[in-house]
């Protein structure tokens, strides 16, 4: 009962944030339909899905992990816009500006997207790798587990029994 109820949790926070952001998009007065806004918002939670699945095998305090999982992915999606600014070239005497302003804008408009997934994805998968540590014969630190029927790599030679 409680793996369904946080993970019904998890997926509150992760939809809740798309979909928040996904509202502010669509009611700022510009008349955008929310179907391709939600579209846009959905990569973005895909990134943060991955990014937190990622650092959650690294990291295993939950706390950490969600906020390294925030920060991770807003910097990349910085970097990305930084980097579209620096390297365009601009048709349009007033775009430079426009370009200036994109980062800003997309990490206001993204703030409940990432802030409330990367909560939910963070828990999701420090639980899911929680679960596989703790499971009998699981090797330590999550390691492989060495193969039973195989051979083992000995120091010295083999003992007869």
């Amino acid at each position: 009962m409680s793996h369904t109820r946080n993970s019904l949790i998890d997926s509150a926070l992760i939809i809740g944030g798309a979909g928040l952001s996904t509202l502010f998009i669509s009611t700022d007065g510009n008349g955008q339909n929310p179907l391709p806004v939600a579209a846009g918002m959905l990569l973005v939670v895909l990134v943060i899905g991955a990014v937190s699945f990622a650092l959650a095998w690294f990291v295993r305090t939950v706390p950490l992990a969600i906020m390294g999982s925030a920060v991770i992915t807003e910097l990349g999606f910085l970097l990305y816009f930084v980097c579209r600014v620096a390297f365009s070239q601009h048709l349009h005497e007033h775009a430079n500006e426009e370009l200036y302003l994109l980062p800003i804008v997309f990490v206001v408009v993204t703030a409940p997207t990432v802030l409330l997934a990367s909560i939910g994805f963070g828990r999701a998968a420090s639980r899911i790798y929680q679960r596989r540590r703790d499971e009998p014969g699981a090797p330590p630190n999550g390691g492989q587990a060495p193969s039973s029927a195989g051979s083992r790599a000995t120091c010295g030679p083999p003992s007869v029994s």
